[in-house]
């Protein structure tokens, strides 16, 4: 199973794309969509959002919990394929869980602590609505090498 877990008011900029990965992708992605804080400052918000995060995490066990970060290691759609087959199979109940961070981000060193890796899409910063669907893209594209269909080429 994969789960995306983002800070995310709506989709609604990027709706039609959601549901149509979502669709595509059937049950074997779920995306859990957290209301961002809104109240503080920007340090405050952060920390209220990793606090939201870790919270949700510490409720899924068995599973791989890895932060999308323009810091994380770059991965290509092959070895993204590989990271979530093998952690797919070491996570027996719980899968892989992508976290998405809302646009001022997430305190890393303190979740650092409570996930397993970090991947990056390249050195931009991308909206979190669009690492949503890039990262819903990539998915959909592995499950297509997966089946040995012409998506990919």
């Amino acid at each position: 199973m994969l789960t995306i877990l983002s800070i995310s008011d709506s989709d609604k900029h990027r709706e039609k794309v959601v549901e149509e990965y979502t669709k595509r992708l059937g049950k074997s992605v779920k995306i859990v969509n957290i209301k961002p804080s809104k109240n503080g400052n920007t340090h405050q918000i952060i920390a209220k959002d990793t606090e939201t995060i870790i919270a949700h995490l510490q409720k899924i066990t068995d599973s791989t919990k890895i932060l999308l970060s323009k810091e994380g290691k770059s991965v290509d759609t092959h070895q993204l394929a590989s990271l979530c087959k093998n952690k797919n199979a070491e996570s027996r109940n719980g899968g892989v869980i992508f976290i998405i961070g809302w646009p001022y981000g997430l305190d890393e060193q303190v979740l650092t602590k409570h996930i397993n890796g970090k991947i990056s899409f390249g050195a931009i910063t991308l909206p979190h609505g669009l690492a949503k669907v890039t990262l819903l893209e990539q998915l959909y594209r592995i499950g297509t090498i997966e089946q040995g269909k012409s998506y990919h080429y």
